[in-house]
């Protein structure tokens, strides 16, 4: 028997109404971690979504995907934070200033979500191969904005250089200046700066 309008209907608003109750899940991990820097529990979750904990594991099959989708989610959420103005447009001291300034807005908002990720990633192959995908994407940005120096170089230098500035802004990195070693926001992007002005050389 052909299904009727309202059986589509039906169907339809009950797919988004459980689409929303999903993000509404994933939000609250965005919203525990940045608040209090520390992984959220299940009933921690469950309070501030207003959703069952018995409902929030008919979503997510453990807390490690659900942290998984929280780091998915944050492109979404904070869509200004990944975005590079004018990618590989201007002279080269913009360009570095410009990704150096996008990275360092990125970790001084997200990185307690990012050492969680992390920290997940000891025991969760899946979490490990989430970061390994973000570095990869990270990288395809460096060598767009860098692609008038890079050009210049041979195919071994250039893997070199990208891999160097992914790890030298990285959230690891952005760690050790701004806590280990104290430096302020300016300092560390002043450092960054200096660093791959160092990398690029005379490309």
């Amino acid at each position: 028997m052909p299904e009727t309008l309202e059986g589509r209907t039906g169907r339809a608003s009950r797919r988004k109404a459980s689409e929303v109750r999903r993000e509404r899940i994933i939000d609250a991990v965005i919203d525990l971690v940045l608040e209090r820097r520390l992984p959220a529990t299940s009933e921690e979750v469950s309070r501030r979504s207003g959703v069952s904990t018995a409902t929030l594991f008919r979503y997510f099959e453990s807390l490690d995907e659900l942290r998984r989708a929280a780091s998915r989610r944050a492109v979404e959420r904070f869509p200004e934070l990944f975005v590079l103005p004018e990618i590989g447009r201007g002279a080269r001291s913009e360009r570095i200033t410009r990704f150096c300034t996008m990275c360092l807005g990125l970790w001084e908002k997200l990185h307690p979500l990012a050492h969680v990720m992390r920290s997940n990633s000891l025991a969760d192959r899946a979490a490990e191969d989430q970061i390994d995908v973000e570095r990869q994407q990270m990288a395809l940005v460096i060598r767009r904005q860098f692609a008038a120096e890079l050009r210049h170089m041979t195919p071994a230098r250039r893997d070199d250089v990208v891999a160097t500035i992914g790890v030298l802004t990285s959230v690891e990195s952005w760690q050790q200046y701004r806590r280990s070693y104290g430096r302020s926001a300016r300092q560390t992007r002043r450092a960054w700066v200096e660093a791959i002005e160092r990398l690029l050389g005379d490309a």
